[in-house]
């Protein structure tokens, strides 16, 4: 396989997206809540409306506004069978823009994913395609690139493929280790708790099966930022029981960060532990492991030698060392929750209480683990509120939840399964779906953690007129219930396209843009919003054009 795309790349060289030299503020799979990061952020000197060039030959196959957290990004699909991603880009190339308009009025709606057939727009290695800029879930002025593979979508480290305009000879940074005893199989140290421990000290005991974790960075020559790891090896008594090499992830495959890292101490220290053993539930491939999954037993009483090898995507290395003695010693037996209910990774688990159902399929779990209910009031709630777990518990993907309502209600189709962070929060609620049938709401739900409970909502969205100048046309629309599922507006009953940016609540546009041309004559502007629930509020105003 490396050296089928070594010859793809050959037929087909990559150039730089930029005009500037290429500095990264983040790589490739980095380790995110939820998700890996998937592309590299190329700084641009911290301006906007930098140009973005085609990295290669091919077509563009697709755009997309203010969806999926990208703000605006353009594709380009290249014939070697992959498809490059420009993101928070500020604006297309004119012949884009044109076809994205053309798009939305059409389909009469502003955040969109447009896809282009092959050869509708043909591009050239080096050929302008976009302004650089800050829009969608950007936090400063970068391109967000990203490389896919055209069939299946499957996220590559665009690295790969532009080795030739980056240099670097800077070794990844190994600072500590972390233990992972496995409950009532292992002990480290004395302790079957997961600990840190730094490399210097050398020697260390165990008895039992041990999973080990590592705490590292990347790093580039003359930039300061720090990186994820492109490679992982560890070696025990030279035999390598697990490497990671961190390209080529499906996307349906984010949420299984949680488990390679260590996400409860993330959530604690904002510090990843990557571990060096695969949970049995998770099926990452970018994860390699022997027949017990990277887990160590130290049975033996003698000296066990293990090795650290972290490389980075141009070859540069670093070994860590730490020798363990086995040394037999007694076990804690597992602690196992009172009035707990098991969850198992490798089946169906469902649960049924007063009130409340929940079924998560097999393989959203990392692991067995244990459910525990717990439940109260909270505001303005038409139900009970129910949380999984005492502490954050994120599965692979959705489950189902299905509630009961606690009275009676005027319309139970404005019922919806809402969630807050935990029972004792009181920030507003998250809009989890809901669908009634027989008695039950049902939505869905991800973390075991957080709270849950049926919410109402039959109030219309509000609007605010916040300007009428044609030039400068801006409307606030919130919605304090279930959320705003869309908007539309008119003028003297033609659609008009209204803009959302960074808030999503100010909705704005040039009438100047729009295919109504001016009288210079009152004309009758007509906003209608709808929320997640159906409710609509229609705001009719009069506008001098």
């Amino acid at each position: 396989m490396n050296l089928l795309l070594n010859i793809l790349l050959s037929i087909l060289p990559f150039g730089s997206p930029v005009h500037v030299p290429v500095q990264l503020a983040g790589n490739f799979g980095e380790p995110r809540p939820n998700h890996f990061h998937g592309g590299i952020d190329i700084k641009t000197e911290r301006e906007v409306n930098l140009g973005v060039y085609a990295i290669a030959d091919g077509y563009i196959s697709g755009a997309v506004v203010e969806k999926h957290g990208y703000g605006r990004a353009i594709l380009v699909t290249h014939p070697n069978g992959y498809t490059s991603c420009y993101v928070h880009l500020n604006r297309f190339a004119p012949q884009i823009e044109a076809a994205v308009r053309k798009w939305q009025y059409q389909h009469q709606q502003f955040a969109c994913d447009v896809k282009f057939r092959p050869g509708e727009f043909p591009v050239k290695k080096g050929q302008f395609i976009a302004l650089s800029g800050n829009t969608g879930s950007s936090q400063g002025p970068h391109i967000h690139l990203e490389m896919h593979k055209t069939a299946n979508g499957n996220l590559y480290d665009p690295l790969t493929f532009l080795k030739g305009i980056v240099k670097d000879k800077t070794a990844p940074a190994v600072y500590s280790f972390k233990t992972y005893p496995q409950p009532g199989q292992g002990v480290f140290q004395h302790s079957p708790d997961s600990r840190i421990f730094t490399f210097d000290k050398g020697h260390f005991q165990a008895w039992g099966k041990v999973g080990f974790g590592v705490r590292a960075s990347d790093h580039m020559d003359s930039v300061y930022n720090n990186y994820g790891i492109r490679y992982t090896q560890l070696y025990c008594d030279g035999r390598l029981v697990f490497s990671s090499d961190v390209n080529n992830i499906p996307t349906s495959c984010h949420r299984m960060v949680n488990s390679w890292g260590d996400y409860d101490h993330f959530l604690s220290t904002k510090i990843w532990f990557m571990k060096s053993y695969i949970e049995p539930g998770n099926t990452l491939p970018i994860l390699r492991a022997d027949a017990n999954k990277g887990i160590i037993n130290f049975n033996q009483q003698r000296d066990y030698h293990l090795r650290y090898v972290l490389k980075d995507v141009f070859g540069n290395q670093t070994v860590k060392e730490f020798t363990v003695r086995g040394e037999p010693e007694a076990i804690p037996i597992a602690y196992h929750p009172e009035g707990a209910t098991p969850l198992y990774y490798d089946k169906d688990n469902h649960f049924n209480a007063d009130g409340v159902r929940l079924n998560i399929k097999k393989g959203l779990l990392a692991k067995n683990g244990w459910l525990q209910l717990l439940h109260g009031r909270t505001y303005n709630a038409h139900s009970e509120a129910y949380s999984f777990a005492k502490a954050a518990y994120p599965l692979f993907n959705y489950a189902q939840i299905s509630l009961k309502p606690s009275g009676a209600v005027h319309n139970p189709e404005k019922l919806y399964v809402a969630m807050r962070n935990s029972l004792n929060a009181d920030a507003p609620a998250s809009f989890c779906g809901g669908k009634y049938a027989k008695g039950w709401v049902t939505g869905r739900m991800r973390e075991l953690g957080c709270a849950y409970f049926l919410a109402y909502d039959d109030t219309p969205p509000t609007i605010t007129q916040q300007s009428l100048n044609p030039r400068h046309l801006s409307f606030k629309v919130t919605d304090t219930g279930s959320g705003l599922q869309g908007y539309k507006a008119y003028l003297d009953g033609q659609f008009i396209l209204l803009q959302f940016g960074k808030n999503k609540e100010i909705l704005f546009c040039d009438l100047a843009d729009t295919p109504v041309r001016p009288t210079g004559k009152e004309r009758t502007l007509r906003l209608i919003a709808t929320d997640n629930r159906n409710n609509k509020n229609e705001y009719l105003t009069k506008i001098k054009y």
